[in-house]
């Protein structure tokens, strides 16, 4: 080997250190990214000697990585459930909270027993009506509670509309930006790292398949089937409500689904299988309408068992309770019915002990309902906390594949002292060279 070969060897050797040494730099300074992908160097034997540096490897399991989102999409899922139960749980209460329904049909029970027991006290009559018109808010509440998860579900579907469309764009920007590089045999982890960080965005609200192509590029298609990327991204549409009541449905028009621009309009939502963006859709369409749908039963039978003389202790007028009116201008109607010309014997219970017993039927079927409320509550928690323990275990997984700080700095000694090695050679050579030019 000549002076000029083991020189031309050590420069390789230096360059090689050089860039080992950047990459081990770059890998610390992310070690709390969480975004980004350890790299390593990758390196040959040159045919004529020294070493050749051949690439950057970027250190990702990608299998690792799609059951990361998966679990994502799966814990976003649940924590939209729970959050509308939540809310619906909240305005009914709790068997016994005060505010509770089942508080304040007791609450109606007592004043109506406190009235038949001096059913000529025009105060004891009055609080009748008070805790009836307690019992008709609190029911009142439980739908407006409903209905107003319904409408921040459908704000939430505009919402990540929004954010999905924009993560299918860069998507599609950085597939190519990455063939570009990659043509060139230019470095793309980056690059990478973005588009992995952007897909993981999109899986949480719609879960995706990736599809790699030879170029470098992806592709991504839905659970459902759905291709939402191929070259070029789909654009997402959707319209939200301005506002939502129990009549307001996808299928009858008044809510609007989710179509593809410049297709035929029609609704995709059903291939949009998983994530954020279908629990929002569950809770706007079949959740939260189920539990109006329970609501009103329970409301029909507190009309039905609290009816007397023709009419009723309540009315309803589109899905609202309110105490009868005519009750309210003249109380003693409670005690002698509807169709009396006149008051009657101020002694007389009359149809106080009708209305006592119809809410004693009834205190069993609210407590059910209450109970019921919170057993929903309770499943939708439990499935919450199982999505989020096992999204934990995946990210720690993903976290032990990440920069190890303790096993760079060892690399980082180790590359120094290559450096060192091969600028010692170059020396050694440079006194060689010296002493030979002097004996000439």
């Amino acid at each position: 080997m000549s002076l000029t070969s083991a020189i031309s060897n050590a420069l390789s050797g230096l360059g090689a250190s050089s860039l080992a040494a950047e990459i081990v730099s770059s890998n610390l300074s992310n070690a709390t990214n969480e975004t980004y992908a350890k790299r390593e160097i990758t390196q040959v034997s040159n045919i004529n000697g020294g070493v050749k540096v051949t690439g950057i490897l970027r250190q990702r399991d990608a299998a690792l990585q799609s059951s990361v989102n998966s679990q994502a999409a799966n814990f976003a899922a649940a924590n939209t459930r729970t959050l509308a139960f939540a809310g619906v749980d909240a305005a009914v209460g709790t068997v016994g909270e005060d505010g509770s329904l089942t508080s304040t049909l007791d609450a109606l029970q007592s004043a109506l027993i406190s009235a038949s027991a001096a059913p000529e006290s025009d105060l004891r009559l009055q609080q009748v009506l008070y805790a009836a018109g307690d019992l008709a808010t609190g029911m009142n509440n439980v739908e407006e509670a409903i209905q107003a998860e319904r409408l921040s579900a459908d704000q939430s579907i505009a919402t990540d509309i929004d954010v999905a469309n924009e993560a299918l764009s860069q998507i599609e920007k950085l597939n190519k930006q990455i063939v570009t590089l990659s043509a060139n045999g230019r470095s793309t982890a980056t690059l990478l790292d973005r588009r992995d960080a952007a897909v993981a965005t999109l899986s949480e609200i719609i879960p995706v398949r990736m599809l790699e192509r030879d170029s470098g590029a992806i592709a991504l298609v839905s659970r459902g089937g759905q291709v939402l990327l191929d070259g070029k991204a789909v654009t997402l549409e959707f319209t939200a409500a301005q506002g939502m009541d129990a009549e307001m449905s996808l299928a009858g028009g008044a809510l609007s689904g989710v179509s593809i621009a410049g297709k035929d309009g029609s609704d995709i939502s059903d291939r949009l299988v998983g994530g954020r963006l279908e629990a929002a859709f569950e809770v706007r369409d079949s959740l939260m309408p189920t539990a109006s749908e329970e609501l009103d039963a329970l409301r029909q039978q507190l009309l039905s068992d609290t009816s007397f003389d023709g009419a009723g202790l309540f009315t309803e007028t589109n899905g609202k309770l309110s105490v009868n009116s005519q009750l309210e201008a003249e109380p003693w109607r409670l005690r002698d019915g509807f169709a009396a010309a006149g008051q009657g014997y101020a002694g007389n219970t009359g149809y106080l002990d009708t209305l006592t017993q119809g809410l004693s039927d009834l205190s069993g079927v609210f407590g059910d309902y209450v109970t019921g409320q919170s057993g929903q509550l309770l499943r939708a928690e439990m499935s919450q906390s199982a999505a989020s323990a096992s999204y934990a275990a995946m990210s720690e997984a993903v976290a032990a594949e990440g920069v190890d700080s303790d096993a760079e700095l060892q690399t980082l000694l180790i590359i120094e002292k290559i450096y060192t090695a091969n600028a010692r050679v170059i020396s050694v050579v440079d006194e060689m060279m010296d002493t030979l030019m002097r004996m000439t």
